[in-house]
């Protein structure tokens, strides 16, 4: 279990997995976690809250990427990087703890099933697996114009890059646009590479 001291503090950040990450470096440099983190779409202010706006830090963000893959496993990576495309409230919190407890013991995080953070983390990553392998059965493209199609999803979770990635491979040769319209953002293929925008 984690002894790290509590501060009464709630964190807002720019709502990216670099942004979580530089948390996560924040919090082990300190040893010190918070009451809880919200990006900053999701936050509604309190006028009891104790509010920390954390600026995103590639560098420390990459530190933290590269120490779980060095550190803990690849395994954890994955879990946390399918449990943060989750759209549940904590997602942060249970993702915080786990990488931090993952840097005290190793690898064997992924088996402490007792400890409710790596339990929820493996969760979020299944439920987000399930939702986005449903989409690839389901997902319709329609043409719009002449080699571009268009699909159109109400996802639960963050899945449109996962979704892309996977009809990139599919249709490497085919122009496309999955929107996301729960989220108003939207992944282009143009046969080359992608992007993202909202």
């Amino acid at each position: 279990m984690l002894n790290w001291k509590s501060v009464n503090k709630v964190y807002i950040y720019d709502g990216s997995i670099d942004g979580l990450f530089t948390i996560v470096f924040d919090a082990y440099a300190s040893k010190t976690l918070p009451t809880s983190i919200y990006s900053k779409n999701s936050y509604l202010y309190r006028f009891t809250d104790n509010v920390v706006n954390i600026e995103t830090d590639y560098t420390k963000s990459e530190r933290i990427f590269k120490g779980i893959e060095k550190n803990i496993s690849s395994e954890t990576l994955y879990q946390t990087y399918n449990a943060f495309l989750s759209c549940q409230e904590n997602k942060e919190m249970n993702i915080l703890k786990y990488i931090l407890h993952g840097f005290v013991v190793g690898p064997k995080i992924n088996n402490m099933l007792s400890l409710d953070y790596v339990l929820n983390v493996q969760k979020l990553c299944k439920n987000v697996l399930r939702e986005a392998d449903k989409f690839y059965g389901i997902l319709r493209f329609i043409q719009i114009q002449d080699n571009l199609y268009y699909a159109s999803i109400h996802p639960d979770n963050n899945i449109i890059e996962k979704l892309g990635n996977h009809f990139i491979t599919r249709l490497p040769t085919q122009q496309f646009i999955i929107h996301d319209r729960n989220r108003n953002i939207a992944l282009l293929y143009n046969t080359k590479d992608y992007c993202v925008i909202d």
